[in-house]
């Protein structure tokens, strides 16, 4: 396979004389990089690293001005590469002190945009470089599990700052969430498909999987990272996620490897599909252009196929006994499976080539059935770490009467409950706090006040942001901040001023009760910085 081979050359050069050109060269015809190019000191400070690394879709880190250059002009050229659906450029980028030094003093409004989809890794970085303090960083910080949440921070941490105690304490509190929590359930999937493209967190991820043993379904796509060489993939293709239902035989051995070992069950079956129709619609083609360029998978309708169904499926494909499959007609004909057809005894394992290190096989125990994602669930956090960061949220939130974190409070609602509030009534309705929070935005940390209303929180936070952009802190800094609050409808706009996107109904929405405690202060200028819209 050229994209084998080319990995092979590189990493032999890489070993070698280290020549950035030759790798560059090498890199544009397709590699896979098994570890980001910042733990090899010959060539990480070299620019070429940015454009290998980015046509590897692999992590990097930037160093230095020539670097930083590098990517800029990469993200401003517009340039199309050949990923995964999910991947871009920025989700590449491993966030050091470096880059926010660069990030902060930015102007082109392009390169700020770019970098704001990051918004959630660079405020935890904002944080550990110290460019927050940690009641700014209390302030603003949220982890909702059942909400999106981006890993990168705690995988990087994980694994070039020898700080493993995040990602560990995240795994585990995914665990610790309900089986049958699909939502939480798929942010384990996320972490295996999305983010692992370090062959050491693949590993990593495999011990925890089977150490725990934990089983997924799949997506509807794959069930492998396609980061790695097949090869690789076969060797943990089973360690995380459940076995598929289907089986394809197909008359290319290597297809019919790469596509039972990668591919779910939904996938499999629309190759098959679209092999069905194509026979009697010759213009019909299954290509993806990613699977083409890293795993020479081009139209996979150039063969002939037979789909089969797994009768009584185990843990490992390679276990698979010959058996009968289907056992009506009415399943045969609703999957387009013919009838009476055996699956053979397929030995799908494979070693690792000896040049890749530290591959660990892993054998797992035989799972039980069970209609949960999680097959086995133990609760197993062995491994602490004496460098952590206070990375702990001191306040709590309003829980409805199902016990889900509400978006809205009762003093959200109401504007006499509002006033109530102790920040209303002793921090927004008094002239001197407010006249002292301007002139310093961290005195609002003076004040003695505990809360778990999700309101009081909001105006705070919002009572923090004035005091920056008055005092003309960094607007970048404050652009992630608001970001933070994660509510499109509370923007920063370019003339400084706080914009609250309000609705007209007969009763006044939260939003506008919002609006309206921060323009009725005692403060005139303080009053001046919050803009209400239709």
């Amino acid at each position: 396979m050229e994209v084998n081979d080319n990995t092979k050359k590189f990493y032999d050069e890489l070993e070698g004389k280290c020549e950035p050109e030759i790798l560059l060269e090498i890199a544009k015809k397709g590699i896979f990089l098994y570890e980001p190019l910042c733990k090899y000191d010959k060539i990480k400070n070299h620019k070429y690293v940015v454009l290998i690394s980015i046509l590897a879709e692999q992590y990097f880190m930037i160093n230095n001005d020539v670097q930083y250059t590098e990517l800029k002009n990469i993200i401003l050229s517009n340039m199309e590469y050949t990923f995964t659906y999910k991947t871009k450029v920025i989700n590449l980028l491993i966030v050091n002190e470096f880059i926010l030094n660069k990030i902060l003093n930015e102007k082109n409004i392009k390169v700020i945009n770019t970098f704001k989809t990051i918004y959630k890794e660079i405020f935890l970085c904002l944080y550990k470089y110290k460019f927050i303090s940690t009641n700014v960083f209390n302030l603003f910080y949220e982890y909702n599990p059942d909400l999106y949440y981006s890993y990168e921070f705690d995988i990087f941490e994980f694994l070039y700052y020898d700080n493993k105690c995040l990602l560990l304490t995240k795994l585990n509190n995914i665990l610790e969430r309900k089986n049958n929590n699909k939502d939480i359930l798929d942010m384990l999937k996320d972490i295996v498909l999305d983010y692992c493209r370090d062959l050491n967190l693949l590993i990593f991820l495999s011990n925890f999987f089977c150490k725990n043993k934990i089983q997924l379904h799949t997506r509807p796509y794959y069930r492998v990272p396609l980061f790695f060489p097949l090869n690789i993939l076969k060797e943990y293709a089973n360690n995380f996620f459940l076995p598929n239902n289907l089986f394809i035989k197909c008359n290319n051995k290597y297809y019919e490897d790469f596509l039972n070992f990668c591919f779910s069950d939904d996938n499999l079956n629309t190759v098959y599909t679209a092999y069905i129709r194509s026979k009697s619609n010759k213009d019909e083609k299954y290509i993806n252009k990613y699977l083409s360029f890293k795993y020479h998978i081009y139209d996979c309708l150039e063969f002939e196929y037979e789909l089969y169904k797994i009768k009584n499926n185990t843990c490992a494909v390679e276990n698979v006994e010959k058996k009968n499959i289907f056992d009506n007609e009415e399943e045969i004909s609703k999957n387009n499976i013919s009838d009476n057809k055996i699956v053979e005894n397929t030995n799908f394992s494979n070693s690792i080539n000896e040049g890749i290190k530290n591959i660990i096989s892993i054998k797992k125990e035989e799972n039980e059935s069970n209609d949960n994602d999680v097959i086995y669930y133990i609760k197993a956090f062995d491994n602490q770490c004496d460098k952590i960061y206070n990375f702990n949220i001191i306040k709590e939130y309003y829980y409805d009467e199902y016990n889900i974190r509400a978006v809205y409070d009762p003093y959200l609602i109401d504007i006499n409950k509002m006033n109530t509030l102790n920040f209303v009534k002793t921090c927004l309705n008094n002239y001197d706090f407010l006249n002292n929070v301007l002139l310093d935005p961290n005195y609002i940390f003076n004040i003695n006040l505990s809360t778990n209303f999700g309101t009081e929180i909001l105006l705070m936070r919002l009572t923090y942001l004035i005091s920056l952009i008055h005092n003309k802190y960094n607007a970048f800094i404050i652009e992630i901040l608001f970001m933070c609050i994660d509510n499109s409808y509370i923007t920063c706009d370019p003339s400084n001023r706080i914009d609250i996107e309000i609705y007209v109904f007969e009763e006044p929405t939260d939003l506008e009760l919002i609006y309206k405690m921060l323009t009725n202060t005692p403060h005139k200028i303080f009053n001046s910085y919050c803009r209400g819209y239709y």
